[in-house]
């Protein structure tokens, strides 16, 4: 009986690795959402009808950058992914790449739009802490609306950006003219994050750490996001 009890143990625990293993984030797989958020970011900022001005990348407390192709990020109900970066709140500078879950969102107006790419610029540090250690919803804890594209603050009026907590900018033009985003969320993928950086640190403290080794990988996109808050084009 103990025998067979020792074999059942055995094979439950082979079974467990197997699943674990199986479930585990291929690295490559988080490599290739990190250079696929590279290019969403240049995309957009390569195009001046939809490019994030300067000043608001200076302002920003953080920036998420979707990869929702058929939207299914902010107009399906499907579930996407993303990366997030903050800023140190010290030192004011970007860090590190980190992995979230997104969806569920839906926009004010319905555009018809298939597949489209977003960036979420997170103007708030209370909003990113929400988006790195819990799930932030954006009908409850900030609402997203169309990110300006003018390039100076003076020809910006309307903007009240003690409201806006969240502006969001596409590689579609005019898709987001006047709309908000009204429902969705954020989730912070720690056991990505975790694999993608081989360590059994957690997301905050990954997010908001200026000691924490870049990955080679990653540094061609926080050498374009550098580039882009410095005002290159």
């Amino acid at each position: 009986m103990k025998h067979i009890t020792r074999i059942a143990l055995a094979f439950l625990g082979l079974a467990l690795l197997a699943a674990s293993t199986q479930a585990a984030p291929k690295r490559e797989k988080l490599v290739n959402r990190i250079v696929n958020s590279e290019y969403v970011l240049e995309e957009i900022m390569a195009d001046p009808e939809t490019a994030i001005p300067a000043d608001i990348l200076q302002d920003a407390q953080g920036i998420l950058i979707t990869l929702n192709y058929r939207g299914g990020f902010v107009i399906g109900g499907q579930a996407g992914s993303g990366v997030l970066i903050a800023k140190n709140p010290l030192t004011k500078e970007w860090g590190v790449p980190a992995f979230v879950k997104t969806g569920g969102a839906n926009l004010g107006l319905q555009v018809g739009a298939k597949e489209y790419d977003a960036i979420f610029i997170i103007m708030d540090l209370d909003t990113v802490r929400k988006a790195y250690t819990g799930r932030m919803d954006f009908g409850a804890d900030a609402a997203a609306v169309a990110g300006p594209l003018e390039k100076t603050r003076e020809a910006r009026p309307n903007i009240d950006f003690k409201k806006a907590k969240i502006l969001v900018y596409s590689n579609k033009k005019g898709l987001f003219a006047g709309v908000a985003v009204k429902a969705g969320w954020v989730a912070p993928n720690n056991y990505a994050t975790k694999a993608f950086y081989n360590t059994e640190y957690n997301m905050p403290e990954i997010v908001l750490s200026d000691w924490f080794e870049l990955p080679r990988e990653a540094q061609a996109l926080l050498q374009r996001l550098n580039y882009y808050t410095d005002g290159g084009r």
